[in-house]
């Protein structure tokens, strides 16, 4: 108000008129403040009287609110105005209100400077556009000089804008025209541009698509058809998505494929390193649309079933499968006990057809006879067992030496075999006798007729859990904190859960159970169904590692004393999964207690100290000090602690970073950048100074990246940093830590990681920088890596474990070690560093450590590819919505979170939050959109595409594969420490084939066998075991050392079996280990065993995301770690089902560098098939 009297005495000669109203207005607005006050103040005085009040007053307020002329946010307006300036384009009115020629239509060329005309406005915050001129009102054909302008201007300054109300209505189109940042949609309302940048979207448009359009609708009861103009388009959807559709392929053009009739599919939306071919099975997400002869479109794709490379199955290969083991039945007692050495007995057995059709008993054969316990009498010779008949087989045993024995023999069918086992126990004392009779019926109890191995799994994890006793404490490392800044909820497993889990045996009944009482499974992850979603996930998750839990349980164990600890031999356990940690604990529980008494306790004992092949304890000293090496039966449980930090982070971050933060749709630019940075070359200023490059050995993409992360345009969503192998992703991460750190004062950054060995890796690179002093940064540990002595000597003293504690509650005893290593962190010395790294999990402990909001203001993920989303929310929670930006760095299309429930895992729970990023509209590639930056928004997203670590004959194949073929060498093929290492190797290879000098990748083909024994699930293949052993030796002959090879396997029992062959040779064993070890490895020369050699079991590797075969994200892993050399071993028949793998057996064969057994067909007649031969679609 006081603006308008100063400028009303120091300028007189203004209109008084225009003054005065301005002041009458502001009087008007003041007057409605101060009703609105005494209407508060009344309500306060006398609730009561609120009826009588609100009667009274409420009409009046809004009556005044109505009168009114004040321009609200999203108001609609109709103005007059003076056209002052023209284009081509568009043009100006009234000076300032800019407009473009398209919203004129046919009258934009009856338009000349001077008229006057009337136009529609609609305003969303500051901002006013022009939607529609309307009409001209006075014409204007002479030119007009200025001062005729002013004073058309002047004549229309007491005009007064209509306003109109608004609705949002949804308008169905067709765009008729796709361009880079925009379409154009034909509309009933008539042609309609819609910038691409102003809506939110859940696919990507071309032209063609059927589209429902969510507008800001002009209101006006003049309107005879109450259709009014549209404002604003804020969202756009197809008008039908048809999940789900089986569809097979029926022609290859180079832009597109036909799906169908009436179906087609872009090959932009053809997921990277698939080739579709005729015949091809896919499953499609369809929307309508109006191309060509096409009506249906698919905008997302999932390969089926290939038409080329099919592998005959052998039915006689699946011995022992399950349809086998049903149909035949093996009764009677199958154990033997007794007190006597070198007895013998005969013991009988009934073998039952459950066939409709005979079936010809070949021979009975017992396992190792010549050491077994076990002879067969009758049948010897082959025999016919009608349907339905059983005949008696009888068994001789000779006991020969003490203690317990399982014997196996196997009944050799005509066309299946079965394997049954029988026990043979001697025991001292007829008192022991009795006792393992007592075992073995209790085992038979567990072991429910029907039952396989993991329904008796789930059924004995279901009993162990009901089983409430009172339990004594054991002693924790560290003391529990009574008091602490926030006290984590429980979040315990729902019971009707665990027992649909539990008790259910079929598997797939089990899953409709659980589907059924929690529909939010089957429904698409949204922000109504996200916590309970997520919360149900991690449920499914902790009963899946209860039940795993159970297979460390004991039912005799006695304990060791070693020291202060009680010690529990544990064989193999540095193998064993789930691991055992620090925290974890055993519970101790008489054997022979009455279970109903109140006397029966169990006492817990807390896990110090993880060794090679035994666990250190601390139970409560009631136990601990009296303990006299009785036996117990154990049960190990795990420490709860990371799921409740899951849990409470679902449950808080949907209030705490809202809906856009975790489903963006539409990508909004601050309204100020987060740093005032620009970019002049390769040279980042922040205004007018120079910020040099802490790295200098940046490339210009990298560069790039961390400039977007300090402007952060982007509000409230995420930046992504898509790192494809040897880019440099923790590189781009390090300098983008510094540069923030420096040009941010107030900046406090979280980096959480999925691994301990990731978060090491972070460390070392800001040690090696030296841009920082210590004490600027910190490494979280947990207590865990103290005790297993897991952390690197030179990252002592950059490392500190945290007290939850509330600060002055409870002592502080905070322990500098001689190695600088910070114990027992309250939250006084933790929290204020300008970074602190960790895994993600570890971050959670500052939940409980009353941080105020805000005082996290970065968070940055390495490697965000592996970790659950859940796990990514637990450090984002301590962010603030409005003071906050959160990068993630990683790979989608590297390994996802290891998830141990198959059931969460095919629900989405495998996904990380990274991945699941990339599906949304802001992330998905648009190449017509953004042809500079990989058709990613530069705003958002960032792909790195330099690779620093093969040659290119070895990153080639997994560039075109999984990255569009957009990833370029920086290795030299010719001048190179990689090249000329190449060079020296060639001689391995004999006879040497007349192959490229510089090419690295090989495929030695082996049609072997692939096994299973008896006491492991995984797979091993004798013949590549024997070629790859082979190979190293040929390699060591070459002056190539251990450390430069790795050899990879995607099965733990034949990492096993190729271990066992270098210790057994007494030859130097280099690394040999999983597709997990080796995520973020590299090696000069990799040598891979594919195992499988029968496409019987490929069907369960896919399930279950083993092997290679059909599992695109761990071959990218496997052929991407590495340098100079990389040699494939494995059945070049079964592997070219797959599309991946026959492209990369092609590539060998093509450059003379496949070895070993004949291509398959579907390898030797490619022809035809590359996509720049085929034509292209003309509509």
């Amino acid at each position: 108000m006081f603006t308008y009297v100063r400028k009303f005495f120091t300028n007189p000669d203004r209109d008084r008129e225009d003054i005065l109203e301005c002041l009458d207005r502001e009087n008007r607005f003041l007057d409605q403040k101060l009703m609105e006050e005494k209407v508060d103040h009344q309500l306060k005085a006398n609730p009561y009287k609120m009826d009588a009040v609100l009667g009274n007053k409420i009409g009046q307020l809004t009556q005044g609110l109505s009168e009114m002329d004040i321009n609200k946010e999203g108001s609609c307006t109709a103005r007059k105005g003076v056209i002052t300036s023209l284009a081509s384009d568009g043009g100006v009115i009234d000076k300032d209100v800019l407009f473009e020629s398209k919203v004129a239509g046919n009258i934009f060329l009856e338009l000349h400077v001077g008229c006057v005309v009337e136009y529609l406005t609609f305003t969303t915050g500051e901002t006013l556009r022009v939607v529609k001129v309307t009409r001209i009102l006075e014409h204007c054909w002479e030119d007009t000089n200025q001062n005729q302008i002013e004073q058309a201007l002047d004549n229309l300054k007491n005009e007064k804008p209509t306003y109109f109300n608004t609705e949002t209505r949804s308008v169905l189109g067709l765009i008729s025209q796709r361009l880079a940042s925009s379409i154009d949609v034909e509309t009933e309302y008539g042609q309609l541009t819609v910038e691409l940048d102003n809506i939110e979207m859940n696919f990507i448009p071309t032209t063609g698509d059927r589209v429902r359009l969510e507008c800001n609708i002009q209101l006006d009861d003049g309107f005879v058809d109450k259709q009014g103009e549209i404002l604003q388009v804020t969202k756009m959807y197809p008008t039908r998505i048809e999940d789900g559709e089986k569809c097979i392929v029926e022609r290859v053009y180079t832009d597109l494929a036909v799906l169908g009739p009436e179906t087609y599919v872009l090959k932009a939306d053809v997921p990277t390193g698939t080739d579709l071919h005729l015949g091809d099975f896919v499953l499609a997400d369809l929307i309508e649309c109006q191309y060509s002869k096409f009506t249906r479109r698919a905008i997302k794709i999932t390969p089926l079933e290939k038409n080329f490379g099919a592998t005959k199955v052998i039915q006689q290969g699946s011995l022992a499968s399950s349809s086998s083991a049903q149909a035949v039945t093996v009764t009677g007692v199958n154990r033997f006990i007794t007190t006597e050495l070198w007895q013998k007995q005969n013991v009988s057995l009934k073998l039952t057809n459950n066939l409709s059709r005979t079936l010809r008993l070949e021979s009975i054969s017992v396992c190792n006879d010549s050491e077994s316990q076990l002879s067969v009498v009758t049948p010897l010779e082959s025999m016919d067992i009608g349907s339905g008949c059983e005949i008696t087989m009888t068994f001789e045993i000779h006991t020969q030496f003490l203690g317990e024995a399982i014997e196996n023999f196997e009944l050799n069918f005509d066309r299946f075999k079965v394997r049954r086992v029988f026990t043979v126990i001697v025991c001292k004392t007829k008192e022991e006798a009795a006792e393992a009779e007592k075992r073995m019926i209790a085992a038979e109890a567990l072991m429910a007729p029907g039952r396989n191995i993991h329904q008796r799994s789930r059924f004995y994890a279901n009993q162990v859990w009901g089983n409430k006793v009172d339990v004594i404490p054991g002693q924790h490392i560290v003391t529990k904190r009574r008091f602490v800044a926030l006290r984590l909820g429980f979040f315990e497993v729902p019971e009707k859960l665990r027992q649909i889990y539990l008790t259910i045996e079929r598997r797939q009944e089990m899953f409709d159970a659980i589907e059924q009482h929690h529909p939010c499974l089957t429904e698409p992850l949204s922000v109504n169904n996200y916590m309970q979603r997520f919360s149900l996930l991690l449920h499914l998750e902790e009963i899946e590692c209860f039940v795993n839990f159970r297979n460390y349980d004991r039912d005799r164990a006695h304990f060791l004393r070693d020291g202060e600890f009680l010690a529990l031999q544990i064989e193999n356990l540095a193998e064993r999964r789930p691991s055992l940690v620090v925290g974890d604990t055993v519970r101790a529980i008489n054997p022979w207690a009455d279970p109903d008494s109140r006397s029966n306790k169990s006492y817990e004992g807390i896990i110090h100290k993880v060794l090679f092949n035994r666990v250190l304890l601390k139970f409560h000293a009631s136990f601990q000090e009296k303990y006299n090496g009785e036996d117990y039966r154990l049960e190990f449980y795990f420490s709860r602690y990371t799921y409740r930090k899951q849990h409470h982070a679902i449950s808080t971050i949907v209030r705490v970073m809202g809906e856009n933060f975790l489903f963006p749709s539409k990508v909004t630019k601050r309204e100020n950048p987060q740093l005032d940075v620009h970019m002049k070359g390769d040279d980042m200023y922040l205004y007018d100074s120079k910020l040099p490059w802490y790295n200098q050995s940046l490339n210009s993409i990298q560069k790039r990246a961390v400039f977007n992360i300090l402007r952060g345009e982007a509000e409230d969503i995420p930046y992504v940093i898509f790192g494809p192998p040897g880019t440099g992703k923790t590189v781009t991460l390090v300098e983008t830590l510094l540069q923030l750190v420096r040009n941010l004062p107030g900046a406090r950054i979280l980096v959480g990681t999925p691994s301990n060995s990731s978060a090491d890796l972070v460390t070392k690179r800001l040690i090696d920088s030296k841009a920082l002093l210590q004490g600027d940064f910190i490494r979280l540990v947990s207590q865990n890596q103290v005790e297993r002595d897991l952390i690197p000597p030179e990252l002592m003293s950059y490392c500190a474990t945290t007290d939850v504690g509330a600060v002055g509650t409870c002592e502080d005893k905070m322990v500098v070690t001689e190695s600088g290593l910070k114990l027992r962190c309250q939250a006084k010395f933790m929290g204020t560093h300008r970074i602190t790294i960790s895994t993600c999990t570890t971050l959670g402990n500052f939940l409980q450590m009353g941080f105020p909001p805000g005082h996290f203001t970065h968070v940055l993920f390495d490697e965000a590819g592996q970790s659950t989303e859940p796990e990514t929310m637990i450090p984002t929670v301590m962010l603030t919505k409005k003071r906050c930006q959160v990068i993630l760095s990683g790979d989608p299309r590297q390994l996802q979170p290891i998830i141990t429930n198959r059931f969460a895992a095919e629900r989405g729970f495998s996904i990380s939050f990274l991945e699941r990023l990339l599906e949304r509209s802001p992330y998905r590639r648009d190449l017509q959109r953004y042809p500079e930056s990989s058709g990613y928004n530069p705003a958002v997203l960032t792909k790195l595409l330099y690779n620093y670590r093969a040659l290119p004959s070895i990153m080639n194949i997994y560039s075109k594969l999984f990255y569009d073929d957009e990833l370029i060498p920086v290795v030299s093929e010719k001048d190179s420490r990689e090249s000329r290492l190449l060079s020296t190797l060639r001689c391995v290879f004999e006879p040497e084939k007349d192959m490229p000098l510089a090419h690295g990748t090989f495929f030695y083909g082996i049609t072997g066998e692939n096994r299973q024994e008896n006491d492991s699930p995984s797979w091993y293949n004798p013949q590549e075991v024997k070629e790859v052993f082979l190979m190293t030796i040929a390699l060591y002959r070459a002056n190539v050392t251990a450390d430069q090879i790795g050899i990879l396997t995607p099965y733990m029992k034949q990492v096993k079996m190729l271990r066992n062959m270098f210790i057994g040779t007494d030859v130097v064993m280099p690394k040999i280990g999983s597709v997990e070890e080796f995520q973020g490895q590299e090696r000069d020369i990799m040598l891979i065993s594919t195992v499988r050699s029968s496409e019987s079991i490929l069907r369960m590797d896919a399930r279950l995301s083993l092997g290679f075969v059909r599992c695109s994200k761990r071959m990218n892993v496997a052929i991407s770690r590495a340098r100079a050399m990389m040699i494939i071993f494995g059945n070049p028949h079964l592997l070219a089902v797959d599309e991946c793998w026959r492209q990369l057996i092609l590539f060998c064969a093509n450059n003379n560098a496949y070895f070993g057994c004949d291509l398959p067909q579907s390898v030797v007649n490619q022809e035809d098939e590359d996509p720049v031969r085929l034509e292209t679609f003309v509509p």
